[in-house]
């Protein structure tokens, strides 16, 4: 089979399984029979080019491939399923329910005081959080082997490889718009209209999300091919990760803030190296942690990032064992500052990725 040339738009045919022709582990043909009935001892080299030059034109013409891909991502994913998409909203929702049970019930953590819309709910707070969160671990994880279920599409015909993680990214994107159109109607249904004025820049955010998943998608399928360990680590490395941002606790446990009941609760301090630092500044430096609280302040507080931390001024009315108080409370979790540097990180995680990608790309019919 001969490789899809430049001025073809897409690959001439879009078959749901490989034609039955193989190749050797290096990407030659079985040898053949001369005109004599003779076994030729000489092989043909299927050649495998890819282009290491960065092209828009490139992907353009092969969009109908990235369609095809993303829509079979799409379908795959419930076959023969009973409920099918209705998984994409009851997964969200048992996690929710057992982390509310561990730690508003169990554990007696209060779910903090959105300013200024003055929600006060765990479970909101939890999915503002954990919808883009899981988006994210879920690009990767599922880019993962994307790869490795292409391999005959790879080694016969020549495409930008990268098409096939971005279609599982572009296909998580899908879910996650559905997830997430259902919360904010919630969100606006318990008075939180505020939501919906900031929604330009939820999807602006929800955009930085999406560049930084391709990025970091395209490094470990890449990586995934030539160190087959990476799929192992990847489980325990995201375990971590998750804990190590603020979607299960509320950030005020970790960088003080207002708490459920209205009252400030200190920032925890860490001593390193004769220095004492905020625990919270140190999170900071996880640039997920700027991502889960941009949604966060945006969708349950309502309110946009700031110029600096803890800048503006609400108040706030609760009842206390005296009566009703009055606080004066500074409600800026996330700034200007914080944002740009998740922009930063989330494009230059998606430069480097597709330069690694871009240029190892040729030896992955040869890998897999």
């Amino acid at each position: 089979m001969s490789r899809a040339t430049d001025e073809s738009p897409a690959l001439q045919a879009w078959p749901a399984e490989p034609s039955s022709l193989t190749t050797g582990a290096e990407g030659r043909e079985p040898a053949g029979t001369d005109n004599g009935g003779r076994r030729s001892r000489r092989r043909r080299t299927t050649v495998h080019t890819a282009k290491p030059r960065f092209s828009f034109r490139e992907y353009g013409q092969y969009r109908e491939l990235f369609i095809n891909l993303t829509l079979r991502e799409l379908r795959s994913k419930y076959k023969r399923s009973v409920i099918g998409w209705g998984w994409s909203m009851i997964n969200p929702l048992a996690n929710m329910a057992i982390y509310t049970i561990v730690f508003s019930m169990l554990f007696r953590i209060k779910a903090p005081l959105g300013v200024p819309s003055v929600l006060n709910s765990y479970a909101l707070m939890y999915l503002c959080g954990m919808l883009p969160w899981t988006m994210w671990q879920g690009s990767i994880m599922e880019s993962m082997t994307a790869l490795l279920g292409n391999q005959n599409l790879i080694q016969k015909t020549y495409f930008p490889r990268e098409l096939i993680p971005g279609a599982t990214v572009a296909s998580k994107l899908v879910s996650h718009f559905i997830e997430m159109s259902l919360l904010m109607v919630v969100i606006v249904a318990v008075g939180d209209w505020r939501a919906l004025v900031y929604l330009p820049v939820v999807l602006v955010t929800i955009a930085l999300v999406v560049i930084a998943a391709l990025g970091m998608a395209l490094i470990f399928s890449l990586g995934n091919v030539f160190y087959r360990d990476i799929m192992h680590f990847s489980n325990i490395l995201f375990f971590i990760w998750m804990f190590l941002t603020p979607v299960t606790y509320p950030w005020y446990l970790v960088a003080g803030g207002l708490d459920g009941g209205g009252n400030f609760q200190p920032p925890r301090l860490v001593h390193l190296l004769g220095h004492t630092f905020s625990l919270g500044t140190l999170f900071k430096l996880n640039p997920m942690t700027d991502a889960v609280l941009s949604f966060q302040s945006l969708i349950y507080d309502g309110a946009l990032p700031s110029s600096q931390h803890y800048t503006a001024y609400y108040p706030i009315t609760s009842t206390g064992a005296q009566g009703p108080l009055t606080h004066g409370y500074v409600g800026a979790i996330v700034s200007w500052g914080d944002y740009a540097y998740l922009a930063a990180w989330a494009i230059a995680v998606f430069v480097v990725g597709l330069w690694l990608f871009r240029r190892y790309e040729a030896r992955l019919p040869e890998e897999l």
